[in-house]
Protein backbone atom coordinates (compact mmCIF):
# COMPACT_ATOMS: atom_id res chain seq x y z
CA UNK A 1 0.00 0.00 0.00
CA UNK A 2 1.42 3.37 -0.98
CA UNK A 3 1.19 6.45 1.26
CA UNK A 4 -2.40 7.66 1.60
CA UNK A 5 -3.90 9.92 -1.03
CA UNK A 6 -2.76 13.53 -0.84
CA UNK A 7 0.44 12.75 1.04
CA UNK A 8 3.77 13.46 -0.66
CA UNK A 9 6.08 10.71 0.61
CA UNK A 10 9.24 12.71 -0.16
CA UNK A 11 7.95 15.78 1.69
CA UNK A 12 6.90 13.65 4.64
CA UNK A 13 10.29 11.91 4.79
CA UNK A 14 12.13 15.24 4.67
CA UNK A 15 10.38 16.26 7.92
CA UNK A 16 11.53 13.16 9.78
CA UNK A 17 14.79 13.69 11.73
CA UNK A 18 16.50 10.60 10.31
CA UNK A 19 15.98 11.77 6.72
CA UNK A 20 16.37 15.53 7.15
CA UNK A 21 18.97 16.93 4.77
CA UNK A 22 18.81 14.13 2.20
CA UNK A 23 18.81 15.12 -1.45
CA UNK A 24 15.73 14.74 -3.62
CA UNK A 25 17.34 11.74 -5.29
CA UNK A 26 18.04 10.07 -1.95
CA UNK A 27 14.50 10.75 -0.75
CA UNK A 28 13.26 9.23 -3.98
CA UNK A 29 15.07 5.98 -3.22
CA UNK A 30 13.48 5.79 0.22
CA UNK A 31 10.00 6.92 -0.82
CA UNK A 32 9.87 4.21 -3.47
CA UNK A 33 9.99 1.69 -0.64
CA UNK A 34 7.47 3.42 1.64
CA UNK A 35 3.94 2.44 2.50
CA UNK A 36 1.39 3.71 5.00
CA UNK A 37 0.01 1.51 7.75
CA UNK A 38 -3.01 2.26 9.92
CA UNK A 39 -3.82 0.03 12.89
CA UNK A 40 -6.81 0.04 15.22
CA UNK A 41 -6.22 -0.20 18.95
CA UNK A 42 -5.04 -3.68 19.95
CA UNK A 43 -4.04 -4.77 16.45
CA UNK A 44 -0.61 -6.38 16.00
CA UNK A 45 1.78 -5.03 13.38
CA UNK A 46 4.16 -7.97 13.66
CA UNK A 47 4.83 -10.76 16.12
CA UNK A 48 8.09 -11.70 17.82
CA UNK A 49 9.84 -14.06 15.39
CA UNK A 50 8.16 -12.75 12.21
CA UNK A 51 10.50 -12.14 9.22
CA UNK A 52 11.83 -8.58 8.99
CA UNK A 53 10.30 -6.54 6.21
CA UNK A 54 11.36 -3.03 7.22
CA UNK A 55 11.14 -0.47 9.98
CA UNK A 56 8.49 2.03 10.98
CA UNK A 57 7.92 5.68 11.88
CA UNK A 58 4.96 6.48 14.12
CA UNK A 59 3.13 9.46 12.60
CA UNK A 60 0.32 9.44 15.15
CA UNK A 61 -0.67 7.18 18.02
CA UNK A 62 1.39 4.78 20.16
CA UNK A 63 2.97 1.38 19.63
CA UNK A 64 3.91 -1.09 22.35
CA UNK A 65 6.98 -3.29 21.86
CA UNK A 66 6.93 -6.40 24.01
CA UNK A 67 8.58 -9.78 24.39
CA UNK A 68 7.17 -13.11 25.54
CA UNK A 69 8.88 -14.56 28.58
CA UNK A 70 9.55 -18.21 29.39
CA UNK A 71 6.49 -18.47 31.62
CA UNK A 72 4.20 -17.20 28.87
CA UNK A 73 3.77 -13.68 30.23
CA UNK A 74 4.46 -10.49 28.31
CA UNK A 75 7.08 -7.86 29.15
CA UNK A 76 6.78 -4.36 27.72
CA UNK A 77 10.21 -3.17 26.60
CA UNK A 78 9.32 0.13 24.96
CA UNK A 79 6.48 2.50 24.17
CA UNK A 80 6.96 4.27 20.83
CA UNK A 81 5.11 7.56 20.36
CA UNK A 82 4.52 9.93 17.45
CA UNK A 83 7.75 11.15 15.88
CA UNK A 84 9.72 8.08 16.93
CA UNK A 85 10.79 5.02 14.96
CA UNK A 86 11.40 1.36 15.67
CA UNK A 87 12.83 -1.71 13.94
CA UNK A 88 15.89 -0.05 12.36
CA UNK A 89 18.54 -2.34 13.82
CA UNK A 90 17.02 -5.61 12.58
CA UNK A 91 16.92 -4.30 9.01
CA UNK A 92 20.67 -4.93 8.84
CA UNK A 93 20.65 -8.60 9.72
CA UNK A 94 17.43 -9.33 7.86
CA UNK A 95 16.37 -12.10 10.22
CA UNK A 96 13.33 -11.80 12.49
CA UNK A 97 11.75 -9.21 14.74
CA UNK A 98 12.80 -9.70 18.40
CA UNK A 99 9.60 -8.10 19.74
CA UNK A 100 5.87 -7.97 19.11
CA UNK A 101 4.54 -4.55 18.04
CA UNK A 102 0.96 -3.74 19.09
CA UNK A 103 -1.07 -0.55 18.66
CA UNK A 104 -2.05 0.90 22.04
CA UNK A 105 -4.43 3.35 20.35
CA UNK A 106 -5.43 3.96 16.75
CA UNK A 107 -2.02 4.46 15.13
CA UNK A 108 -0.73 5.63 11.76
CA UNK A 109 2.77 4.71 10.63
CA UNK A 110 5.09 5.06 7.68
CA UNK A 111 6.71 1.74 6.81
CA UNK A 112 10.12 1.82 5.12
CA UNK A 113 11.04 -1.37 3.26
CA UNK A 114 14.36 -3.03 4.08
CA UNK A 115 15.47 -3.10 0.45
CA UNK A 116 15.10 0.69 0.08
CA UNK A 117 17.12 1.31 3.24
CA UNK A 118 19.89 -1.09 2.27
CA UNK A 119 20.12 0.40 -1.21
CA UNK A 120 20.63 3.91 0.16
CA UNK A 121 23.09 2.69 2.80
CA UNK A 122 25.20 1.12 0.03
CA UNK A 123 25.16 4.34 -1.96
CA UNK A 124 25.58 6.95 0.79
CA UNK A 125 28.04 6.56 3.71
CA UNK A 126 26.75 9.76 5.33
CA UNK A 127 23.31 8.21 5.64
CA UNK A 128 24.88 5.12 7.20
CA UNK A 129 26.45 7.35 9.87
CA UNK A 130 23.09 8.96 10.55
CA UNK A 131 21.47 5.56 10.96
CA UNK A 132 24.21 4.51 13.38
CA UNK A 133 23.70 7.70 15.36
CA UNK A 134 19.98 7.05 15.59
CA UNK A 135 20.57 3.53 16.88
CA UNK A 136 23.19 4.78 19.34
CA UNK A 137 20.55 6.99 20.96
CA UNK A 138 18.30 3.97 21.40
CA UNK A 139 21.20 1.95 22.81
CA UNK A 140 21.91 4.63 25.42
CA UNK A 141 18.23 4.55 26.39
CA UNK A 142 18.42 0.78 26.76
CA UNK A 143 21.54 1.03 28.93
CA UNK A 144 19.78 3.57 31.17
CA UNK A 145 16.84 1.20 31.49
CA UNK A 146 19.07 -1.72 32.46
CA UNK A 147 20.84 0.46 35.01
CA UNK A 148 17.50 1.56 36.43
CA UNK A 149 16.21 -2.00 36.77
CA UNK A 150 19.47 -3.20 38.34
CA UNK A 151 20.37 -0.36 40.69
CA UNK A 152 17.10 1.31 41.64
CA UNK A 153 14.28 0.22 43.89
CA UNK A 154 10.72 0.01 42.60
CA UNK A 155 9.94 3.33 44.24
CA UNK A 156 12.92 4.98 42.57
CA UNK A 157 11.90 3.67 39.14
CA UNK A 158 8.47 5.22 39.50
CA UNK A 159 9.89 8.51 40.80
CA UNK A 160 12.43 8.59 37.97
CA UNK A 161 9.65 8.14 35.44
CA UNK A 162 7.53 10.90 37.00
CA UNK A 163 10.40 13.39 37.22
CA UNK A 164 11.49 12.69 33.65
CA UNK A 165 7.97 13.12 32.29
CA UNK A 166 7.52 16.35 34.25
CA UNK A 167 10.10 17.88 31.87
CA UNK A 168 8.33 16.85 28.65
CA UNK A 169 5.98 18.92 26.52
CA UNK A 170 3.01 16.84 27.69
CA UNK A 171 3.43 17.95 31.31
CA UNK A 172 1.66 21.03 32.66
CA UNK A 173 2.15 23.26 35.70
CA UNK A 174 -0.70 24.67 37.76
CA UNK A 175 -0.87 28.14 39.34
CA UNK A 176 0.70 26.76 42.52
CA UNK A 177 3.76 25.61 40.58
CA UNK A 178 2.98 21.90 40.82
CA UNK A 179 3.81 19.69 37.85
CA UNK A 180 1.01 17.59 36.40
CA UNK A 181 2.14 14.40 34.65
CA UNK A 182 -0.34 12.41 32.58
CA UNK A 183 0.48 8.72 32.29
CA UNK A 184 0.87 8.01 28.55
CA UNK A 185 -0.42 4.44 28.88
CA UNK A 186 -2.40 2.36 31.35
CA UNK A 187 -0.89 1.68 34.78
CA UNK A 188 -0.59 -2.02 33.93
CA UNK A 189 1.44 -1.34 30.78
CA UNK A 190 3.57 1.26 32.52
CA UNK A 191 4.29 -1.15 35.38
CA UNK A 192 5.55 -3.73 32.88
CA UNK A 193 7.68 -1.06 31.19
CA UNK A 194 9.29 -0.28 34.57
CA UNK A 195 9.78 -4.00 35.28
CA UNK A 196 7.29 -3.93 38.14
CA UNK A 197 4.13 -5.86 38.87
CA UNK A 198 0.90 -3.82 38.68
CA UNK A 199 0.46 -4.39 42.42
CA UNK A 200 3.91 -2.98 43.21
CA UNK A 201 3.32 0.02 40.95
CA UNK A 202 0.01 0.80 42.67
CA UNK A 203 1.60 0.32 46.10
CA UNK A 204 4.39 2.81 45.25
CA UNK A 205 1.87 5.42 44.09
CA UNK A 206 -0.17 4.89 47.27
CA UNK A 207 2.96 5.24 49.41
CA UNK A 208 4.06 8.46 47.73
CA UNK A 209 0.52 9.81 48.08
CA UNK A 210 0.49 8.94 51.80
CA UNK A 211 3.66 11.00 52.18
CA UNK A 212 1.93 13.94 50.42
CA UNK A 213 4.58 13.90 47.70
CA UNK A 214 2.08 13.25 44.92
CA UNK A 215 -1.64 12.92 44.35
CA UNK A 216 -3.23 10.58 41.85
CA UNK A 217 -6.20 11.69 39.78
CA UNK A 218 -6.91 8.83 37.41
CA UNK A 219 -4.06 8.91 34.89
CA UNK A 220 -2.92 12.36 36.03
CA UNK A 221 -0.22 12.51 38.72
CA UNK A 222 0.35 15.81 40.53
CA UNK A 223 3.88 16.27 41.93
CA UNK A 224 3.64 18.23 45.19
CA UNK A 225 7.31 18.19 46.22
CA UNK A 226 9.81 17.58 43.42
CA UNK A 227 12.76 18.34 45.72
CA UNK A 228 11.80 15.54 48.10
CA UNK A 229 11.18 13.23 45.16
CA UNK A 230 14.67 13.97 43.77
CA UNK A 231 16.15 13.28 47.21
CA UNK A 232 14.49 9.87 47.22
CA UNK A 233 15.79 9.20 43.72
CA UNK A 234 19.34 9.92 44.89
CA UNK A 235 19.23 7.26 47.62
CA UNK A 236 20.95 3.92 46.99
Amino acid sequence: MSPRAGVDARELLSRLPLFAGLTSEQLGVISAGCSSVTLARGRVLFHQGDPVRGFFFVLGGQMQLSVSTGDGSEKVVEIVSAGESFGEAVVFDGSTYPVTATALVGTEMLAVASRAMLELLDRDPSFARRMLGNMAVRLRRLVRDVESYSLRTGEQRVIGFLLHNATTDDATTDKEGRDHVRLPVSKQILASRLNLTPETFSRVLHGLSAQSLISVRGRCIVLHDTTALRDKLAWR
